[in-house]
């Protein structure tokens, strides 16, 4: 039995031409590409076909990629990058979920004003997430959308790790006093 390539080796053949490695990588990151395009665009379609351009954009500068960082911290930056500059071209507000609970609409027991309260407490918390500054919501979104760490973040945002700990510090803490000023 032949084990799989590694990821080292799909970006060594893709950048080679060869389709079917690049085919294996889309596979391996589309979920990640696609909801980090989530967090900002809060679209699915938009979402899905920007994840297509990224994948576009990933293969035709693939001989670009001089490996000094990871693939995965290379695609990410092209995918925020991508994603932010989607935003600022449609003037979309940027978004993300908070939490699986205020997400889930799918409960048919519950009651009407219930429901309607979990929409209101959902578009909250999208407005707060979309006035935060961009670098903010980098961090916030790469952290609690795709469970990235500090260094991760650091590394795709080309800063410390204390500047990421640091944006995400002032993240929460906006969050928080954005979304206190809306309950008082």
């Amino acid at each position: 039995m032949q084990s799989s390539p590694s990821e080292y080796e799909l970006v060594k053949l893709s950048k080679e031409g060869n389709i079917e490695a690049f085919s294996k990588l889309i596979d391996l990151y589309r979920q990640k590409v696609f909801q980090t395009c989530m967090g900002f665009l809060h679209s699915r379609d938009d979402a899905e076909d920007l994840t297509q351009d990224i994948f576009i954009k990933v293969w035709n500068s693939l001989k670009s990629f001089d490996e000094r960082s990871t693939f995965s911290t290379w695609l990410y930056r092209i995918a925020v990058n991508s994603a932010i500059n989607q935003v600022r071209k449609n003037k979309l507000r940027s978004f993300v979920g908070l939490s699986k609970a205020v997400n889930d609409f799918s409960n048919p027991s519950e009651n009407a004003d219930h429901r309607l309260m979990r929409t209101e407490v959902k578009q909250e918390i999208k407005e707060a997430i979309g006035r935060l500054k961009i670098n903010q919501r980098k961090a916030f979104i790469l952290v609690y959308y795709q469970e990235l760490s500090i260094k991760e973040v650091a590394s795709v945002m080309k800063i410390s790790p204390k500047a990421a700990e640091s944006l995400l510090f002032r993240a929460r803490k906006n969050l928080q006093k954005m979304l206190s000023q809306k309950t008082n």
